[in-house]
């Protein structure tokens, strides 16, 4: 068993043990991980900004559960509006007002 299927077999549970695996040790992407980053919305929008770098399409779903990772996804990943997400965005006050204050309606 290499390293790396090791550390997934130990940490096979924990999205923030994985991330931290491909950004810190790989350095990039990691596909065995990504089923298990891609359950937490606050590891999943570290993992396309750091691993990914860009749209990870597949995690939008569990991104957008959380308004404060689907804010910054929008922010930091969309660079823009991100329609699909302003219903959720929408229910939690905070960071409506933001993201309304950086997309212009």
């Amino acid at each position: 068993m290499t390293e790396r299927e090791l550390f997934l077999e130990q940490h096979k549970d924990s999205p923030e043990d994985l991330y931290y695996y491909a950004k810190d040790i790989i350095g990039g992407r990691w596909p065995e991980g990504e089923p298990t980053i891609m359950k937490d919305p606050e590891y999943a929008y570290y993992y396309a900004i750091h691993a990914i770098k860009g749209r990870w399409p597949e995690a939008e779903p569990t991104i957008i559960a959380s308004p404060e990772y689907a804010y910054n996804y929008s922010l930091d990943i969309i660079k823009g509006r991100w329609p699909e997400v302003e219903p959720h965005i929408m229910k939690h006050s905070q960071y409506w007002q933001l993201y309304k204050s950086h997309f212009k309606f």
